[in-house]
């Protein structure tokens, strides 16, 4: 019997940064203790273009190549608006959002999707909804999640421009969550 344990890649995701100012306007969403809300971290503040997940190591090295050829002008991105997830049934957790988005943020995702599909990187199969995540929830009831809503229901701070995107790692190893950056992409023109 084969008693070695698989060795376990990184635990990646494509994400925008998100500059100071607006991690302090997350902050803000974050003032009132609310019992079964673990607020994030500011420094984890970001808008997900793509979770991965575990891949081997080596594969990292051509998730970066395929991620280097995607080509998107800048755009500027509101920040309005919160929500839940899901929307319905027990929360899971609670974000900020980023308006309808913009036309240049869904292509930034699909030109995503399309190289690490070429990977053979399935993708993904959720409805893509931008957000910046503001806190899990954990059996908190359901009026504690709705209150919160109600409250910031016309939460809205500065649009931020939108000029990169990064690599990350998710990591546990030091017992608390960490996200460090492996590498990020300017946005260019095409």
């Amino acid at each position: 019997m084969n008693s070695e344990r698989p060795i376990r890649g990184k635990r990646l995701f494509v994400a925008v940064p998100v500059p100071e100012y607006v991690k302090e306007a997350l902050s803000g969403l974050q003032e009132r203790r609310r019992k079964g809300f673990h607020w994030v971290a500011p420094e984890r503040f970001h808008l997900t273009l793509r979770f991965i997940g575990d891949l081997p190591g080596q594969l990292q090295e051509d998730i970066e190549k395929v991620l280097a050829e995607v080509r998107v002008a800048p755009f500027i991105l509101p920040l309005e608006g919160v929500g839940r997830f899901p929307p319905k049934g027990p929360p899971h957790a609670v974000w900020a959002g980023v308006g309808g988005g913009h036309p240049l943020l869904f292509q930034l995702k699909k030109k995503i999707e399309d190289g690490l599909f070429q990977l053979g990187i399935e993708p993904e199969k959720r409805v893509y909804q931008p957000h910046l995540t503001v806190a899990r929830v954990n059996h908190a009831a359901e009026e504690t999640v709705r209150q919160f809503l109600k409250e910031n229901q016309d939460f809205a701070a500065t649009p931020f421009k939108v000029e990169s995107f990064c690599l990350y790692q998710s990591d546990r190893s030091s017992g608390e969550l960490q996200h460090i950056v492996e590498r990020c992409f300017p946005l260019v023109l095409e």
